[in-house]
């Protein structure tokens, strides 16, 4: 692990426990690796199903118990194993050095306590040397930090009485009250309006800048991942397909799936009234996982061969890595 590598994820293997005893493993995520490097930004993208949320609840190590199962592979932040951390070490971690920002707000956020208290839990919690006067000031001061309107009169507001915006600030505020080195977010902007979609992003990426904080990206929006990203890891059925810098995943696809997701965005020059392009069919269950390749039966490079033999991830650049048999066909069509 490099001096500037904050985590490393390597051959990363996740599984349910299926039936009434347990017994039966589903294997959700597979051998997966990514890495991040302090102060910059990884997108991890895929459709819904293709394992990214159950990644991320993997390396905070959050998944379901006693249903979620890590199977193999190693987590390294900051040259720790978070694999062998004990609890009392993790719950240290968790909330100060790495935070998450959850998919749905109102959810995650508690109803029946106020914004006060729930950002008051993190001072207590990761910054205890701050007192209580003094508590009270620091909230407001990160409340101001996300870009809370009227912050002061936000403190005494249950989560219902906040909009999608600003239930959303109060998840960013609550993760970066810790001072987090690395911060997940999950889908930060779903369910928010365009205007605000923007806002959220620009101000993760200010407070990035600020803190020189890596961000880890879940989302299924390219634009999103054009957007706000460093480096790209595409998922699809538990696998990462292929990982890149942005530039070059934009620029140059090699991956059928990579590339039919950057189609399907729409785009200024598109004939009006035009369908949108789009990706046939479903990612499948994981039940339903193929031995050979997952993305095989929904590719329309896929050839018999594809079908019958499994692809392994192998290296076509600096720092380019693809699970494809047919990527110099795609190669070769611009």
């Amino acid at each position: 692990m490099s001096a500037d590598e904050l985590l490393s994820v390597k051959d990363l293997s996740v599984a349910f426990k299926m039936g009434n005893d347990g017994k039966e493993l589903m294997e959700v995520v597979d051998k997966v690796s990514i890495r991040i490097k302090r102060g910059k930004t990884l997108s991890l993208v895929g459709e819904s199903g293709s394992g990214k949320s159950v990644t991320a609840s993997s390396i905070m190590r959050l998944l379901p118990q006693p249903y979620g199962v890590i199977t193999s592979g190693q987590i390294m932040f900051n040259g720790e194993s978070i694999l062998d951390m004990p609890v009392d070490e993790l719950y240290k971690i968790r909330g100060s050095q790495i935070a998450m920002i959850f998919q749905e707000p109102m959810t995650a956020l508690n109803p029946v306590h106020i914004v006060e208290k729930q950002i008051g839990e993190v001072f207590e919690l990761h910054r205890p040397e701050i007192s209580k006067e003094e508590r009270i000031n620091n909230i407001l001061s990160v409340l101001e930090d996300v870009k809370m309107p009227s912050a002061t009169e936000r403190l005494k507001n249950y989560p219902f009485q906040l909009s999608g915006g600003m239930r959303q600030r109060v998840m960013i505020a609550m993760a970066l009250a810790g001072h987090p080195e690395l911060l997940i977010a999950d889908e930060p902007t779903t369910a928010l309006d365009v205007t605000v979609q923007a806002q959220i992003l620009a101000l993760i990426k200010q407070l990035q800048v600020k803190n020189n904080m890596a961000v880890l990206y879940i989302t299924h929006d390219m634009g999103v991942v054009a957007e706000v990203s460093d480096d790209v890891a595409v998922m699809y059925a538990g696998q990462i397909v292929e990982t890149a810098d942005v530039t070059t995943i934009f620029k140059n696809p090699s991956h059928p799936y990579t590339k039919g997701l950057i189609a399907s965005m729409p785009k200024l020059d598109s004939e009006p009234k035009t369908h949108l392009p789009y990706i046939e069919g479903v990612v499948p269950s994981p039940r339903l996982y193929p031995a050979t390749c997952r993305f095989a039966d929904r590719c329309p490079y896929a050839t018999d061969y594809c079908k019958t033999h499994t692809p392994i991830l192998e290296e076509i650049g600096e720092n380019h890595v693809i699970r494809c048999f047919r990527y110099k066909e795609i190669q070769n069509e611009r």
